[in-house]
């Protein structure tokens, strides 16, 4: 009588069990229910547009100031971003220290403005959301 390995025996069961086992696996199902009567409701904020920035310049300090952006309720978003252009060619300008960011208040003083003609605009934040860009400032002119 001839005797077969405990390995081949233990490889040829496997070989057969395994696919047997994986016809008849089961599928996993889940759902959820609610149950209940009456009415729901909820209410969004949406968020608020920039108000148009003033901008004055004196040397090459330029200090804005702007409407506070409100929701519904009457409170205040929680920062602005603030834009500096220049008006001529319309290409975008970083701001300096005290304007870039996020500004807390509804004004900002940026300082050493390189020379040119420059429009402002502030964007409301409230902590991942962003608002309308306001309307551009009048422009401002820094020698």
């Amino acid at each position: 009588m001839s005797r077969i390995p405990f390995r081949r025996q233990l490889l040829a069961g496997l070989c057969l069990s395994l696919p047997l086992g994986l016809t008849f696996a089961s599928v996993a199902q889940a759902a959820w229910s609610s149950s209940g009567s009456g009415v729901a409701s909820a209410q969004a904020y949406t968020m608020p547009n920039g108000g148009q920035p003033t901008a004055r310049v004196s040397g090459t300090t330029v200090t804005l100031t702007w409407p506070a952006a409100l929701f519904p309720d009457n409170l205040g978003v929680t920062g602005y971003l603030i834009s500096r252009v220049n008006e001529a060619t319309g290409a975008g300008a970083t701001v300096g220290a005290s304007c870039s960011g996020t500004v807390t208040t509804t004004s900002c003083t940026e300082q050493n403005v390189p020379a040119g003609t420059w429009i402002y605009t502030d964007t409301p934040v409230q902590d991942r959301w962003t608002g309308g860009q306001s309307s551009a400032s009048g422009p401002v002119t820094v020698p």
